[in-house]
């Protein structure tokens, strides 16, 4: 049995029950889930849910949405349906991973969001705890491509990643989907963006735009006044 910690984000607005050793959720869902719009019935994937961060704040934002979660470890996929039943955010979890081409061959969906795994796989130095979450199974490219395979016409696609893998990122959007947004996330003031929210729209043509950018933390090491926002769930 995974021990579990029972957390809370936004400012207690959702509970969170999370393993106490191995990946823990940070900012970089919460930050991600802000930038989505959803409408009413509006039927989203979130690929790679581990317990259920993105999902539940999605859920929350529009209840009449249909959200599914899907991720390729059974204790993550049980500690998310845990999660949702503690809110009573009705989730629809699935334990499978994206590459699993039985999947591939059904739903299509509004909206796939994802914070997938950061490590590529020849660089991996993390503990074996975090390594399921944190290290790719398959590279960003593929992983890509196949949420992109999930995607109704004219669907949206976001995600979160380091900035250094920008490019790869493009590269697996091209002539599949365009109208791209991206929006650097800055550790600080004058500090070199870290982190990137791209969002495209399925076949859609539309020029790509640089965003302004968000910037996570104040120079006294406060949340920057927009973070104070987002962590607090007033999107």
């Amino acid at each position: 049995m995974i021990e579990l910690t029972e957390d809370s984000i936004l400012n207690g607005k959702i509970k969170l029950f999370q393993p106490e050793n191995g990946y823990r959720v940070a900012i970089d869902p919460i930050i991600l889930a802000n930038f989505v719009t959803l409408k009413a019935h509006h039927k989203v994937l979130d690929v790679g849910c581990g317990v259920g961060a993105i999902s539940l704040i999605l859920k929350m934002k529009e209840n009449l949405s249909e959200v599914t979660a899907l991720d390729i470890d059974e204790e993550m996929c049980q500690i998310c349906m845990q999660n949702s039943a503690a809110n009573a955010l009705d989730l629809e979890v699935i334990n499978m991973g994206i590459e699993e081409n039985t999947f591939l061959e059904e739903r299509l969906f509004d909206q796939v969001v994802t914070n997938p795994p950061f490590l590529e796989k020849k660089s991996s130095r993390t503990s074996e705890s975090k390594k399921q979450a944190n290290v790719e199974t398959i590279s960003l490219t593929e992983w890509i491509r196949r949420c992109l395979n999930k995607l109704k016409s004219n669907g949206i696609f976001s995600i979160i990643h380091r900035a250094s893998r920008l490019e790869e990122i493009l590269s697996a959007l091209k002539n599949t989907a365009g109208a791209i947004n991206i929006t650097p996330i800055f550790p600080k003031y004058n500090w070199e963006a870290n982190r990137i929210v791209v969002q495209a729209q399925k076949s859609n043509k539309s020029e790509t735009k640089i965003l302004p950018g968000v910037v996570v933390h104040r120079d006294d090491g406060n949340y920057s006044d927009y973070m104070c926002r987002v962590l607090s769930g007033n999107f």
